[in-house]
């Protein structure tokens, strides 16, 4: 699959897109039973594809990412929020959410 299949196109978020979002959170997922940790460079690589896909989308989206440590597990997570615009983060629910653990 080439890039070009990853970015969304007309302010939609593609069913391919997501696809690659999802095959991507799985598989960090699957890191901390390995006892590897999600490196800096590789979330850099991804939010630099996030940046790009939300710069192709005609009528955008909002992406916000955060990296903090979770009340319930206590472990570090790295979070990616997707809402439809940007301003809606407060009013609206994500439309979608990916939260995967960062093995210490």
């Amino acid at each position: 699959m080439g890039k070009t299949a990853l970015t969304p196109i007309n302010g939609v978020i593609e069913p391919d897109f997501l696809e690659y979002l999802a095959r991507t959170f799985d598989r960090w997922q699957k890191l901390p039973a390995q006892e590897v940790t999600l490196g800096t460079r590789e979330i850099a690589k991804f939010e630099d594809v996030l940046l790009g896909a939300k710069l192709n989308s005609r009528y955008g989206f909002e992406i916000k990412t955060t990296r903090e440590v979770s009340d319930e597990d206590g472990m570090e997570h790295y979070t990616v929020l997707i809402h439809k615009k940007q301003g809606t983060e407060k009013e609206e629910k994500p439309l979608f959410t990916f939260d995967t653990p960062i093995y210490r």
